[in-house]
């Protein structure tokens, strides 16, 4: 498979037969510590089952074999910046697909989502891929200090679709 390979993205709304797939791969990633089970996750992401602006979450698709998936959701719990809003969470490739342009078509695709439905700004915290959002035109908006010190990123859609 060359690098350019084309996945189609699609609304998890649309192929809901893919949900569990999903959550537990948000769960898997991000939310599996003692005391959690996959419900954590299942719960919050059923809102994004809706056809609606916010949450929202898209799937890459091999053929009909998921790959991948990102969420938009209207905050990611960062405490010391409520106002912010929307928030790229839970960016997923899966492990043997990643690498080929699959993480960066879900991103594209959330990003035309929001600026359709109003979004003109963006957020996202990033761990370790500040250099993949980096690329796509998203900038560090800052930096918090703490036990897990995290870089929140922006991106202005208003500069994209000028």
């Amino acid at each position: 498979m060359n690098a350019k390979a084309m996945f189609e993205i699609r609304y998890l709304h649309e192929t809901p037969e893919h949900f569990d797939t999903v959550a537990d791969w948000i769960y898997q990633q991000w939310w599996q510590k003692p005391g959690n089970t996959a419900e954590v996750v299942r719960v919050p992401l059923r809102e994004h089952l809706q056809a609606q602006p916010l949450p929202t979450a898209f799937v890459a698709l091999d053929a009909e074999k998921p790959i991948g998936s990102v969420l938009l959701i209207e905050s990611d719990g960062v405490d010391a910046l409520p106002d912010l809003r929307p928030w790229l969470a839970a960016l997923y490739v899966l492990p043997t697909y990643r690498g080929q342009g699959v993480g960066k078509q879900l991103v594209q695709a959330l990003e035309q989502h929001a600026l359709q439905v109003g979004f003109t700004d963006l957020y996202l915290v990033a761990t370790d891929r500040v250099s993949f959002y980096y690329e796509l035109g998203w900038r560090v908006y800052t930096k918090l200090v703490g036990k897990n010190g995290i870089t929140i990123m922006h991106k202005s859609m208003a500069a994209a679709s000028a």
